[in-house]
């Protein structure tokens, strides 16, 4: 097992080492044996526009969970692993301790969990004082079929002599948010079968548990109504294979007019639309351009129309500057392409200034040429006194200008189906180069931090009662090869290829 674990992780540093930026993501977890452990996954977009995710490792983590400690032990990974000059990204969630982390990581930007910011907030709707106590009774009659084998046997009856579909009660989880709207989605499903076998004298009841009213499961269906989209959004930021952090400025659009009042909202739903609005629209202050900036870059998002003309002029103009820095960044100010080129064989000087002749280092199209390769260039004394100021700053208006080009006939062409994949979409853009590079170090973000809490589930069929003396290193090492060794890629059967 650790010659496997050797030679994956060595092929992982490989892919690692041809990415042009990383994202990083990390969450704690508690084993069976009551051991803390910290996992960390990273990000990346590869050379052929394949988004990958890696778990790079699982490290026991002793002592206090605190951002100082989290962050040196993110530091170290991005040491360990030679992501330090990849640009890092992190990705974590809302808690205080994660917050300090990433300042002491030193990583930006550093993005809150999506789903962790919405489950807060739609916490913060189930906890207005009606809906929590609505759900109150819910979960009291839901727990007595659970427990009551013959209140189970008598709900069945119903739903067969009712016709409705033979599906269990779902008892929810109380900080998991969809569980609790799936819960009231599949008891106002039940409702006629659950209010029948309540009714049925075959059943002993010790308590009352039949409490709901007609109002209550009016209020029931509105709930379910108006927290279906958000359940949508859980779902689709959740996917690791295609760009997520583009969809949040999309999505905190949709959901702001989902959430607007209206004038036919009862008073509970006038309070929970208050409650999840107010707590959504206090996270991600300061970080408007970069969620501007990602869905500019995703050609399914790419017109805008959540941003007034003003922002999305402003934004286009932003990315064109920042494709042009970038260029200068990974070149060191060089071009290769451009109007102020010139051949390197010219032989005559310009305006009859003394000649002065410079070696030129052979190129590899040059001996591909049936002439005999050129050797020496003459340049001028002018030329050789000022020329590289003044080429330097004609090329950087080149680079400039190539990139105000490249924006202008990306946002001419139409839009990507939302069905679609966008990174496909780029790799077959071999005329936008500049934008290219800048979508990669974009799009390779993740908007959650859900690679990470994968893990759990896969830790804990790892990290059994029945295997709970494991050491350290090999917890380390079965997590990391369950997750990196390759597998039978899945049919993407839900989106054209």
């Amino acid at each position: 097992m650790p010659a496997l674990y050797a030679q994956v992780k060595s092929q992982v540093e490989k892919e690692l080492a041809h990415a042009e930026r990383v994202a990083i993501t990390t969450d704690a977890w508690t084993s069976c044996s009551t051991e803390s452990y910290v996992t960390i996954t990273v990000h990346y977009i590869s050379p052929d526009w394949k988004l990958n995710v890696h778990v790079l490792q699982t490290r026991a983590f002793k002592g206090s969970h605190t951002g100082k400690n989290i962050g040196a032990l993110l530091k170290q990974a991005c040491v360990d692993w030679n992501l330090l000059d990849k640009d890092p990204a992190l990705v974590t969630d809302n808690a205080t301790n994660m917050v300090l982390a990433g300042v002491e990581a030193e990583m930006t930007p550093h993005l809150m969990c999506f789903a962790h910011t919405i489950n807060l907030a739609t916490q913060k709707a189930f906890k207005v004082d009606t809906v929590a106590r609505l759900l109150g009774r819910v979960r009291k009659a839901v727990a007595f079929f659970h427990r009551s084998v013959r209140a189970a046997e008598i709900l069945q009856e119903k739903q067969k002599q009712l016709a409705l579909p033979s599906h269990k009660l779902i008892q929810d989880v109380s900080t998991r948010w969809n569980s609790s709207h799936d819960m009231l989605e599949r008891f106002f499903e039940q409702h006629p079968a659950i209010s029948a076998a309540l009714m049925s004298r075959d059943l002993r009841k010790e308590e009352e548990v039949n409490t709901l009213k007609d109002k209550d499961f009016c209020d029931i269906e509105d709930i379910v109504k108006l927290m279906a989209p958000v359940k949508l959004v859980t779902t689709s930021m959740s996917e690791d294979k295609r760009p997520t952090l583009s969809m949040i400025l999309p999505v905190k659009a949709k959901l702001k007019k989902n959430f607007e009042p209206s004038d036919e909202d009862s008073v509970l739903i006038r309070e929970m639309k208050q409650a999840f609005k107010n707590d959504l629209e206090k996270r991600y202050t300061g970080l408007e351009h970069l969620f501007h900036t990602a869905a500019a870059l995703d050609p399914r998002f790419k017109s805008l129309p959540f941003l007034s003309n003003h922002d999305a002029e402003r934004t286009f103009t932003s990315i064109s500057a920042e494709a042009a820095s970038l260029h200068h960044k990974v070149t060191g100010g060089s071009v290769q392409r451009g109007p102020v080129q010139t051949d390197p064989c010219q032989s005559e000087p310009a305006n009859g200034d003394p000649d002065v002749c410079i070696d030129v280092p052979q190129t590899q199209d040059e001996h591909k040429d049936d002439k005999p390769p050129c050797k020496k260039k003459r340049m001028s004394a002018l030329d050789q006194l000022l020329g590289e100021d003044f080429q330097v700053r004609t090329a950087s208006r080149s680079v400039r200008d190539q990139a105000n080009e490249e924006v202008k006939r990306y946002r001419e062409r139409d839009p990507l189906p939302l069905k679609k994949k966008p990174l496909q979409w780029w790799k077959e853009q071999q005329d936008l180069p500049l934008l290219s590079s800048m979508a990669k170090m974009y799009l390779c973000i993740p908007a959650t931090s859900v690679a990470s809490e994968r893990v759990f589930s896969t830790a804990g069929d790892i990290v059994s009662t029945k295997r709970s003396l494991l050491k350290h290193e090999h917890v380390d090492q079965l997590i990391f090869l369950k997750k990196n060794l390759p597998q039978k890629k899945d049919e993407d059967s839900d989106y054209d290829e």
